[in-house]
């Protein structure tokens, strides 16, 4: 066997070696870690952070858990107990409104609009209390109902009968009577009169009401022929509280002043016909300016409101309207809205005069005209609080021809916390009421006056113009500038689609559209009635100078809309507008402007409003 040299391998430490060194035959020693406040907070952290996502993947992953249930009832059932309680109320009002209503556009006759007032009235106050609006501790509101209430006197009562309650007669109201009703016989005879009155001027809270008023409810009263305003009261006699009334009145008239008080024996006493249904009976202040006739329409819930206090058997009671001093069809531009309410068609008695014997069985009689709630505190004083009473006004005028209540398909808005956060976006409907149609056919029919003049805009073509020229831009540069989010905005000329006005809910955009903010005019002289409040019921920002037709903002949808005023120097000072938009919950803006409009001072104004309420919904 041969013998062989082996040289040893390179071990300096400049060379590698090859095959490599094995380690040493023991396990190496690691320094030990040192327990700090910082590791112990992140394996804390780390643990509890793995806790929460396990409880939110087990929730959503097994939601009929019990652990599910039991981790989320805690926290649903207070907001889970508020929006029942809201979908409540809401199903509530539903339920009293008449069935008959059908849809928008069928014909439509309100045959218990007592009932359905009370509904949208109680509606109200829980919308007005949702959104935090300041009531003046009532001034407008129920509490002026209550002061009216609290002061109720028996006028006029047969002998023997009660001073402090009023007990309507019980009637057959569903179907048309006439003298052979099986449940009346002329031979019968007819009771002797009742009126109960309640005067504002009694309670402390109501006394600085600007001029006496007091509605009355009447029972078994009888006509006088051709007579309009007058009744005869047979068979009772006026109180000690009803004579100390006629001389509070002093030259108001109310039904005690227009009422002959006759013997019950008499043959004017007799009746013929009774007339078996609650009757409500309106005198009139205005029939074609649309300010002065949202104070009567909002007047009569007043009177409707104190009467069902005094008398409330009546609210489940058909109704029919009268209508007295000279009211006629030909020449009131509001007939369409007032044969909506009542199961008959009202009696206008300069058309269909009472005939001889006639007597009614129970009604509600309006108070005068002297104030409504709209100018009691005074044309020449701001006046910013909420009136449940002309809220629930707009909402039963609206009904009349099917424009609901938001709340009533969103019963969260009927919740604080609603209104506490931006709500969804909404479309934007910016309206323009023109006056130019009116003037136009006054200068051109011998009706023009100084205060028309005043008025009038000499460049109403130029600020339409800008109007849609400034909307089509800024929502052509809405996405660079981020003013309505990452959607920005789309312009739509409702002129060109009007069918697009009606589409203003939340639910008719997604979050992914842009939103969509449309500009449409009209000149209530040239439309009727139903097309002007189909467009100011659907209106977002309503904009016009100072005259009657901004009556038409009783249609803004309540809490929901803007009105922004034009006034010359001959109006300023005028707050009838405010007055009616603050109590509705809206927003207002007055602009001073001269006849000739600075046209950049109003579309900035617009502009601003637009972009406040896109950004609060």
């Amino acid at each position: 066997m041969s013998s062989a040299n082996y040289e040893p391998l390179p071990t300096d430490s400049s060379s590698p070696t090859y095959p490599p060194l094995p380690g040493p035959p023991y396990r190496q020693r690691h320094q030990k870690v040192q327990i700090t406040p910082t590791l112990i907070l992140k394996y804390v952290l780390g643990a509890c952070g793995s806790l929460v996502i396990f409880h939110y993947v087990t929730i959503g992953a097994f939601p009929n858990l019990s652990y599910t249930s039991y981790t989320t009832n805690g926290r649903n059932h207070q907001y889970d107990q508020a929006y029942a309680s809201a979908a409540a109320t809401a199903q509530d009002v539903l339920d009293r409104l008449d069935p008959s209503a059908g849809q928008p556009g069928t014909f439509f006759r309100d045959s218990f609009p007592l009932r359905t007032m009370l509904a949208f009235w109680d509606l109200a106050e829980k919308e007005v209390k949702a959104r935090g609006l300041d009531t003046c501790n009532g001034q407008l509101s129920r509490e002026l109902v209550d002061a009216y209430h609290s002061s109720q006197l028996a006028y006029c009562v047969p002998p023997g009968q009660s001073l402090d309650t009023f007990t309507p007669v019980p009637i057959r109201n569903d179907t048309h009577s006439h003298s052979h009703s099986p449940h009346w016989n002329p031979e019968e005879g007819v009771e002797g009169s009742t009126i109960f009155c309640s005067p504002v001027h009694r309670s402390s809270f109501s006394k600085w009401w600007p001029y006496p008023a007091a509605p009355c409810v009447s029972k078994n009263l009888r006509v006088i022929p051709e007579s309009e305003r007058r009744f005869r009261a047979a068979g009772c006699d006026i109180t000690d509280e009803g004579v100390k009334l006629n001389v509070e009145m002093g030259r108001e008239r109310f039904l005690g002043s227009d009422t002959e008080k006759i013997d019950g024996e008499i043959d004017e006493a007799k009746c013929k016909e009774r007339i078996e249904r609650t009757l409500l009976v309106i005198g009139r202040q205005d029939q074609w300016n649309p300010f002065h006739v949202a104070e009567d329409l909002i007047t009569t819930l007043v009177s409707v409101f104190i009467g069902v206090q005094t008398a409330p058997a009546l609210i489940d009671s058909r109704v029919q309207l009268v209508f007295v001093e000279g009211y006629g069809m030909d020449s009131n531009h509001f007939t369409p809205l007032w044969d909506r309410m009542g199961a008959w068609a009202p009696r206008r008695l300069s058309l269909d005069p009472w005939t001889e014997g006639t007597c009614l069985t129970n009604a509600i009689h309006s108070v005068g005209a002297g104030a409504s709630l709209l100018s009691a505190m005074g044309v020449g004083t701001s006046y910013s609080c909420a009136s449940t009473i002309t809220w629930a006004a707009s909402h039963y005028y609206r009904h009349l021809f099917g424009l609901l209540p938001p709340s009533l398909s969103l019963p969260a808005n009927l919740l604080e916390s609603h209104h506490a956060s931006d709500r969804p976006r909404r479309p934007i409907n910016v309206m323009w009421l023109s006056r130019a149609k009116l003037d136009e056919y006054a200068q051109k029919h011998n009706d023009w006056s100084n205060w028309r003049d005043v008025r009038h805009i000499t460049n109403e073509p130029e600020l339409i113009k800008k109007f849609r020229t400034e909307l089509e831009n800024m929502c052509e540069s809405s996405l660079k500038s981020g003013e309505f989010g990452s959607t920005g905005c789309v312009y739509e000329d409702a002129q060109d689609i009007p069918e697009s006005w009606s589409l203003t809910s939340p639910e008719t955009i997604s979050d992914e559209d842009p939103l969509p903010i449309r500009f449409a005019m009209i000149d209530p002289t040239v439309h009727a009635l139903e097309t002007q409040i189909h467009f100011v019921g659907h209106t977002t920002i309503l904009v016009s100078s100072h005259g009657g037709a901004l009556g038409l903002s009783l249609f803004l949808p309540p809490g929901d809309g803007t009105v922004i005023e034009l006034q010359v120097e001959n109006v300023a000072g005028n707050y009838h507008f405010e007055h009616m938009a603050k109590e509705m919950g809206h927003n207002y803006e007055v602009l001073n402007i001269r006849r000739e409009v600075d046209v950049d001072q109003v579309w900035e104004s617009l502009r601003r409003w637009i972009w406040k309420v896109s950004q609060s919904g």
